[in-house]
Parts: structure tokens; C-alpha cells; sequence
């Protein structure tokens, strides 16, 4: 189990490097602004795009949002905007798929390496595969080309191991600049925090740009955007891997070891059921809320609310902000009398709550009610990260980010084509059901989180002889 802070200056063992994380943050925040930017686009454009096809509009332009939403259901014009939605849904699940694919084995080397070749390395490879993503989007747009040019996207994105590699390296980079404290849960969560800042910052104007100025210029600027993040890695982010480490990589059959040791060496004894308990929570978790998370632009777009990009950006922006600034107080407020484990049990009933509100939602002002519970909820993945971080070897970190890395692909590939299927299959019964579903997971998570609980308390570290649990004072 780590006791000191990954980076070798003993004098810091007790405090954050504040001015990497802070160049660091500068790099997530750039990152984020493009890919929030990015993904309500993507979802929108596709969806203009089929919805010309299906209504044969041919004098329409494919760069401008489209704005119709039938509510009668006798109305043919309701059918084709059904059908719409299906093909919006399954193409998107596509992509998913091809980009999943390729950064299962791209991700998991890229983290194993990256503990003997460096953080920057683990940074540079998957920021270029998201720069060559990013502009052939701009180019279909630009041409009007035949959408099945994006699947040359996503290999890039399999390839280089793309978004999924830069949270990787986000958090080994913040791992080795923290101690093994309580301040790592807050450096881990200040990452997500980030990334909701990015958002409220992009969504509302992200809903204007693509309602004034069509689709090509969002896309150009998400496009510039991810071109500065990498540029902002060469230029200012400094190494956090010692130039002695850097000379000793392992050979790959090593590396895969390194990946997979904490769920199956023997090396790490009693502590493999806490890694085991954990991953399993981690999976259920990030597949559901990363699986519903594109149903929700579909639940937005049509009945009964048919939202534009405008409103789609208000909500997204509120979502952004309530996590923003409810998120790190709730665990400060929170460490004061819990733990890390029971951070998460409390805050995944808090979520599943939300999702039943979100599944239940009719009007506006009910679906806006979904923010408050969710801003709560949102040190729910943090916590759990810093929980898994905590327990595993210092010089490890890289390895065990790169298996949440894999369970990050593996459980999103799955996560969007159950939810897009479950959302297709029910739409028209119950259009608030995946997030019904969404809700049971986060409640199961829940219940491993307690077993997770009453196992660590009965372990006991053969080097230090103390509990493994994360305690409060941890």
C-alpha cells in the first residue's frame, strides 16, 4: 500500500506539487472545453443530418441545427422523426464501438509504459489521435461528406487510445503529484471539477454558436481547442517520472502483468478482494452513467420537450456548475465524519435518486430538478478512484490507471449500446426507463461499496501491520 507521494523529493512527501497540477489543470480544462463542445455538436449534427435525409429536404443546408419536432402522433412528419432518432442512436453506438475497440489494447500499454516512460508520453500519444479526430469532423461538415468518414476518426481515437488515454494520464499525473492522503481524493476529484467547469463554460455557448453559425465553426474551434492541449503539453507540462526509471522499461508481456497483478498476483495477497470490489462498483458505475449519458440528448431533443441547442446548453451548463460547486465542498464537509467508502454509498443512493427524477421528468422545470441531486452525487466517481489509488503500490499508479483505463473503454463501449438499445426499444412505452435502470446500478454499486467496506476492515497490511482501510484520518 502507498505511503508517500510518488514524486522522489522527500521534502514534498506532505503536500501537493501545486504548480504541476496547476499547469495540469490548464491542460484538462483546454481538453474539456473542446470535447464539451464537441459531443452535444456531434449528437446534433448527426441528427440534422438524418433528418434531411428522412424528410427529403432538399433545399435545407446540413450546416444549419434543425429546429422541427412533431407531437402528433398520426402525423407522418412523427413517424420519420422516430425513425430519426433510432439512426441518430445506432450510428453513434457504432462509433462507440470501432473507437472502443482499438484503445482497449492502445490504453492498456500506453498506462503500463507510462510508469517507466513518462506522463508527457502518456499525454502526447492520445492527444494526437483526438487532434486528427477532431478535424476530420470538421472536414465531413465542411464537404457534406458521407458520415461513414468518421469511422476513420474513431480508429485514430482506438489507435492512439484518445479521450480515454488523456483521463488516464490525467490521473497518474495527479497521483504523482499528491500524498496518500485525503488531499489525493481532492486532487483526483479536482480533475472531474475541472471538466465540469469546461462544460458549463462550453454548453451555453456551444447552444448559440450552433444556432447562429451552424455546425462547421463549433466544430473549427473544438478542433483549435484540442491542437492547444497538446501544444500545452509540449511547451509547459513538466515530466513527474525520473530519467533513471525512464531507462528500465519492462518487456510488454511485464507491462500486461503490471495491468492485471492487482486483481491476480499473489503479490498482493488479501488486498486483491478490495481491488476486486472496487473495479466491480467502478465498472457498474461508469457503464451506466456513461451509457445514459447520450440518451439524455435524445430524451431532450424529442417528446415532450423538444429542446434546441440553446436549452440543451442551459441544462448542460447547470449540470456543469452544480457539480462545480457542490462537488469539493461535499467532501471536505463530508471527510469530517466519513471515509472515502462511505463517500461513495452515501452519494450513490444521492445519484440514484436524481436518475429516478431525470426517468420521471415531464415538463422543464422537472427535468432541471435533476441537477441538484446530481451536483451532490458528484464526488461519487472521485472517491472511488482515490479509494483504488490509495491501496495500490506507489510505483504502480500508472498500471492501475491504465486497468480503470480499460474498464473506462470496456465499460462505456458496453454502456452506450445497452442504453441507445434500451432508450430504442422503450421510447415509445416509457421514454424515462434507462434512467430507471441507470438508477438500480447505482444501487448496486452501492451495495458492493458496503462489502468493500466490511472486507477492508478485516485486513491487515503485512508491512505496516495496520488495517487497510481507508479510514478518515487516512
Amino acid at each position: 500500500m502507498e505511503s508517500t507521494p510518488l514524486l522522489e523529493n522527500k521534502d514534498k512527501e506532505d503536500k501537493s506539487t501545486l504548480g504541476n497540477l496547476l499547469k495540469a489543470n490548464v491542460l484538462f480544462l483546454v481538453f474539456h472545453l473542446a470535447i464539451n463542445i464537441r459531443n452535444p455538436l456531434l449528437t446534433q449534427y448527426l441528427y440534422k443530418r438524418y433528418s434531411d435525409a428522412a424528410f427529403d429536404n432538399s433545399t435545407g443546408s446540413a450546416n444549419a441545427p434543425n429546429q422541427t419536432c412533431y407531437v402528433n402522433k398520426s402525423d407522418p412528419g412523427y413517424m420519420l422523426q422516430e425513425m430519426v432518432q433510432e439512426q441518430t442512436s445506432n450510428f453513434q453506438t457504432i462509433l462507440t464501438v470501432i473507437g472502443s475497440c482499438g484503445a482497449v489494447v492502445s490504453c492498456m500499454f500506453l498506462g503500463a509504459y507510462s510508469d517507466f516512460l513518462g506522463r508527457r508520453f502518456l499525454f502526447i500519444v492520445p492527444l494526437v489521435g483526438e487532434v486528427l479526430k477532431f478535424w476530420l469532423l470538421t472536414v465531413v461538415i465542411y464537404w457534406n461528406l458521407d458520415l461513414r468518414y468518421l469511422y476513420i476518426g474513431e480508429v485514430f481515437e482506438g489507435i492512439s487510445g484518445g479521450y480515454n488515454g488523456v483521463i488516464l494520464a490525467s490521473y497518474a499525473y495527479t497521483a504523482d503529484n499528491t500524498p496518500p492522503k485525503n488531499s489525493r481524493t481532492i486532487g483526483i476529484a479536482v480533475i472531474d471539477f475541472t471538466t465540469y467547469l469546461a462544460a458549463a463554460a462550453s454548453q451555453v455557448i456551444t447552444g448559440y454558436f450552433i444556432k447562429d453559425l451552424g455546425y462547421l465553426y463549433p466544430s473549427i474551434t473544438t478542433a483549435s481547442l484540442m491542437l492547444l492541449s497538446l501544444l500545452v503539453v509540449l511547451v509547459i507540462l513538466p515530466e513527474t517520472i525520473s530519467t533513471d526509471r525512464r531507462s528500465k522499461y519492462p518487456t510488454p508481456l511485464k507491462a500486461v502483468k503490471n495491468v492485471f497483478g492487482f486483481y491476480f498476483s499473489k503479490d498482493f495477497g488479501s488486498k486483491r478482494s478490495l481491488f476486486w470490489l472496487s473495479l466491480a462498483s467502478y465498472f457498474i458505475l461508469y457503464f451506466s452513467q456513461r451509457g445514459v449519458t447520450f440518451v439524455e440528448y435524445l430524451f431532450q431533443l424529442n417528446l415532450p420537450f423538444c429542446w434546441g441547442p440553446e436549452l440543451i446548453g442551459y441544462f448542460n451548463m447547470a449540470l456543469s456548475l452544480s457539480r462545480q460547486l457542490l462537488g469539493i465542498p461535499v467532501i471536505k464537509l463530508l471527510h469530517l465524519c466519513t471515509s472515502d467508502p462511505e463517500i461513495c454509498i452515501i452519494t450513490s443512493i444521492i445519484q440514484a435518486g436524481a436518475y429516478v427524477l431525470n426517468g420521471l421528468a415531464n415538463t422543464d422545470v422537472m427535468l432541471f430538478s435533476f441537477v441538484l441531486p446530481n451536483g451532490i452525487a458528484g464526488p461519487l466517481l472521485p472517491a472511488l478512484r482515490a479509494m483504488m489509488s490509495r491501496i495500490a503500490p506507489a510505483e504502480m499508479q500508472g498500471s492501475l490507471f491504465a486497468g480503470i483505463g480499460l474498464v473506462n473503454i470496456i465499460s462505456e463501449g458496453f454502456g452506450v449500446t445497452v442504453f441507445n438499445e434500451l432508450y430504442d426499444a422503450s421510447v415509445e412505452i416509457l421514454r424515462g426507463f434507462a434512467f430507471f435502470v441507470c438508477a438500480g446500478f447505482q444501487l448496486v454499486s452501492a451495495v458492493i461499496i458496503v462489502l468493500f467496506l466490511c472486507k477492508s476492515r478485516r485486513i491487515v497490511d503485512p508491512d505496516t501491520s495496520t488495517v487497510v482501510v481507508i479510514t478518515v484520518n487516512d
